[in-house]
């Protein structure tokens, strides 16, 4: 199964959760409207493990959802934390319903902890204009709801670089050192295109292998009439290219 597939099939549990929560709980209400009957315990059981299962379901999914590559979809991920804006108003909702049973609940009531739903904060806050997202922080606060997720954003993902690319630097760096080598030793004095060309070709082969190397390099350089700067190993690069130690000795 593709992310693509898991991400739609994921979408299709939730939508069965939440269809299964709501038709349970709306005969329920229902009958507290029209009758003023008050569920049982086992009614009101059974809707805290509907509404438990549909809200850590979603939950799940978000902090599963950036692995499976939907954040890199705009309109996607903007729809979805919209979607954790509802869902987040259908929680607090949610809570009070159970808490104004807490009588009949007893012990059995749950309470939410201290980073409940978290991730669907964080998604709401960083996908959606501030004012609406303000908005439901507020009514959490209201209602004694945590907000860590609204609070914290989280620490930013790691990039890790694919082996394949770092082997792909080492072999290309090597090749390109070695043919350089042997062109310094079969071409001694070489004219000044050749060794523009050289040393171009050496400083690929040097910034190829340096992007393996863990650190971070910082260059800034004025070349004639131009500003560069340059980071990691487009750096080292930059420092082989434009630096001539021969030329540094000589004067």
């Amino acid at each position: 199964m593709t992310n693509e597939q898991s991400v739609l099939a994921a979408e299709a549990k939730i939508e069965q959760l939440k269809q299964s929560y709501i038709s349970y709980l709306t005969p329920i209400v229902l009958r507290i409207q029209n009758q003023g009957e008050i569920p049982t315990l086992e009614e009101l059981l059974k809707c805290q493990q509907l509404g438990g299962q549909y809200f850590n379901y979603v939950e799940n999914f978000v902090g599963n959802s950036g692995l499976l590559g939907a954040h890199a979809n705009g309109k996607w991920v903007t729809g979805f934390a919209e979607t954790c804006h509802g869902i987040l108003s259908s929680f607090v909702v949610h809570i009070n319903f159970l808490n104004s049973h807490s009588g009949t609940l007893k012990g059995a009531l749950e309470r939410p902890s201290t980073s409940a739903y978290a991730n669907m904060q964080r998604m709401t806050k960083e996908y959606l204009p501030q004012e609406h997202w303000k908005q439901l922080e507020t009514v959490f606060i209201n209602n004694s709801l945590p907000i860590v997720g609204f609070n914290f954003i989280g620490a930013n993902d790691l990039k890790e670089t694919p082996k394949w690319q770092l082997i792909t630097g080492v072999v290309i760096g090597l090749l390109f050192a070695l043919l350089i080598l042997a062109a310094v030793i079969y071409i001694p004095n070489p004219t000044l295109t050749q060794f523009f060309i050289f040393r171009g070709v050496f400083a690929i082969s040097l910034a190829s292998i340096a992007a393996i190397i863990p650190g971070l390099l910082n260059v800034e350089s004025r070349y004639q009439k131009f500003s560069i700067k340059a980071t990691g190993a487009i750096a080292v690069f930059v420092i082989v290219f434009l630096l001539n130690p021969p030329a540094l000795i000589g004067s």
